[in-house]
């Protein structure tokens, strides 16, 4: 008879419920209220090839590349996720001319620490995930239609990039 050993045991068999989390930008106060969803982006690195006579093999790279983050927001009556971030967008370019990128943006920083934290089963707080200099780089469209329902609730992407990302455990 074969024993297990104790540290392939986990000490948590309970699985993650995807609706306990919060995620908060602090340039973005309203989204922490509508956000619908977020991604936990992908990471990854380039392969290298390595030839040899019998056959290609592959190595890691030496850089890791991280996917984009993407919030769905619901759109409130008063367009306030999609106007904060317009104008957050609209700071770090220069559309018409360029006293509208230092106007828009008195003594802020273009780029924010983005944090989502996982809860637990019981709503505690279990991982977090520090996303640094976060900036939206596109803005989703948001579809207007006589056929929809009054029920119908729109709801619009907002794609981030940032560095890197830290985990934190609690």
């Amino acid at each position: 008879m074969t024993t297990i050993p104790i540290a392939r045991i986990p000490d948590n068999s309970n699985f993650l419920q995807t609706t306990k989390y919060t995620f908060i930008i602090p340039e973005l106060p309203f989204a922490r209220y509508f956000c619908q969803s977020v991604n936990l982006p992908g990471v990854n690195t380039t392969e290298v090839a390595i030839n040899t006579p019998f056959a290609t093999t592959y190595r890691h790279g030496d850089k890791l590349a991280y996917d984009s983050l993407t919030m769905s927001v619901l759109v409130d009556e008063d367009f306030r996720v999609w106007e904060e971030t317009y104008k957050w967008l609209v700071s770090l370019t220069k559309p018409t001319k360029f006293p509208e990128y230092v106007k828009n943006r008195p003594n802020k920083l273009p780029y924010y620490d983005g944090v989502l934290t996982m809860n637990t089963n019981a709503n505690l707080p279990n991982l977090r995930i520090k996303y640094t200099d976060c900036h939206p780089v596109s803005i989703g469209g948001i579809q207007f239609s006589a056929a929809d329902s009054a029920d119908t609730t729109p709801v619009f992407d907002i794609t981030f990039r940032y560095d890197v990302f830290f985990i934190e455990r609690f």
